[in-house]
């Protein structure tokens, strides 16, 4: 598109060859506009395009009788963030209502594709009553593209580290997790390998018992009656055997191994003899111990040694939880199954026959109590809240087993400095032997 200069008076050779040398200029200066890469457009004050440049027809793609005099916001619609720009958000707009300069990036629709250009937009001044407006354009497509790339890249490379992070805070976690549970597995075989010594000093101790026992016997004869003293002396020993020769009995029946033998059994005896084997630990650890069981209970179907473990499992629990000393109060009842805690209603009814009653036991204690985020995992296999090397985690997972072998319930309450209280709930035996 030419620019034509007009000569409106008579000129002189001279004047002639200055206007063919200022055409010449002109001509070489359009052919330059039109070989730069960016597309260029001059309009007036209207915003009529008044000359543009070759890449400014490719990138609107119209012929030169529809470019040529058209407005230029119409030629070149402009939108921001997927939304068309307003005629008066319009850069190009913007310069002809009097900004010096107008500058930004936007998304324009060429054909089928959407490309980003940078437009830029100055006002000219060639004299004083006329006023022009020069844009150039520059497509930045392949840059925002490459920019996006970049900053996809640079989000997958952080997250890829926040998750390679992450991965290696889990892989060090269970290297810790596993470190412990290989830990508590040779605590275990080491209880396992103590339960078995504990059994065979039993034994040994067991036979001088015996002896002693029948020398206090014999010397029971030949002391005459008069000799008070020396009876009294000999009641004594003999008591200290009995008892101690019952502890020996109690610790071999609770490290024999045998398969579940229930047959009807009193739960008060039976608790007061686990009571008996853990009592002087109770004592030294200055815990006092309140019994309030109910009188005349109806007896269970049940494992004596096997329940014996779990009371003393229980009762040891509530002793470690009182370090500087403290009360376990020792509670049974008879209850309805209904009248359980929600928890133990449900399962006491999926293990109960329809009808039938249960004994309750309570241990409570004045302890430590258990954190509230860990008493739903108390019963997990190796879960333990003891320091490292003060439990392998497996008495109250062996507890519930035993327990429920009997069709019984066991559950946990427990608050962080207020205590715990561990429940068992046993059908009562059925009068019929044939239903046992």
């Amino acid at each position: 598109m030419c620019l034509g200069v007009g000569m409106g008076v008579e000129t002189t050779a001279s004047q002639t060859s200055q206007v063919d040398e200022l055409r010449a200029k002109l001509g070489k200066l359009e052919v330059a506009l039109s070989a730069i890469v960016d597309p260029i457009v001059w309009i007036d004050m209207d915003g009529r395009v008044q000359w543009y440049n070759a890449p400014f027809r490719r990138l609107v793609e119209r012929q030169d009788s529809e470019v040529m005099g058209a407005k230029l916001v119409e030629l070149l619609p402009l939108a921001e963030d997927g939304k068309p720009l307003t005629s008066e958000a319009h850069p190009i707009q913007v310069a002809l209502n009097g900004q010096p300069n107008a500058f930004g990036s936007y998304e324009f629709r060429k054909g089928d594709q959407r490309v980003i250009l940078e437009v830029f937009a100055v006002r000219v001044r060639f004299s004083k009553h006329e006023m022009s407006t020069v844009v150039a354009v520059h497509d930045i497509t392949e840059r925002k593209r490459a920019e996006e790339k970049e900053r996809q890249l640079a989000n997958a490379a952080a997250a890829s580290a926040v998750a390679a992070r992450k991965r290696a805070e889990e892989l060090g976690v269970a290297y810790k997790e596993l470190q412990s549970t290989q830990q508590m597995l040779v605590q275990a075989e080491k209880m396992a390998a103590v339960g078995q010594l504990a059994s065979g000093i039993a034994h040994e101790v067991k036979n001088p018992l015996g002896i002693i026992l029948q020398g206090v016997n014999y010397l029971e004869q030949e002391i005459r009656p008069a000799q008070n003293d020396q009876q009294d002396v000999l009641q004594m020993i003999k008591e200290a055997v009995l008892r101690s020769d019952k502890i020996v009995r109690d610790l071999l029946n609770f490290s024999r191994q045998a398969p579940l033998e229930a047959k009807p059994r009193d739960l008060n005896a039976v608790l007061r003899t686990a009571l008996e084997l853990v009592g002087k630990q109770l004592t030294l650890s200055n815990i006092k111990v309140t019994e309030r069981l109910a009188a005349a209970l109806p007896v269970v179907l049940i494992d004596e040694n096997q329940m014996k473990q779990v009371f003393i499992n229980v009762i040891l629990n509530s002793l470690q939880a009182m370090p500087r000393g403290g009360e376990v109060i020792l509670r049974t009842r008879l209850v309805d199954v209904r009248r359980l805690a929600d928890e133990m209603a449900a399962r006491a009814r999926q293990l109960f026959r329809p009808g039938e009653a249960a004994v309750l036991c309570e241990v409570e204690d004045t302890g430590t109590g258990i954190p509230k985020d860990k008493l739903g995992k108390v019963f997990d296999p190796f879960f333990t809240t003891k320091p490292a090397g003060q439990g392998t985690g497996l008495g109250l997972a062996i507890t519930r087993s035993i327990v429920e072998k009997h069709r019984g319930v066991i559950a946990i309450d427990s608050e962080e400095g207020r205590g715990t209280t561990v429940r068992v709930a046993l059908p009562v035996a059925p009068s019929d032997p044939e239903r046992a």
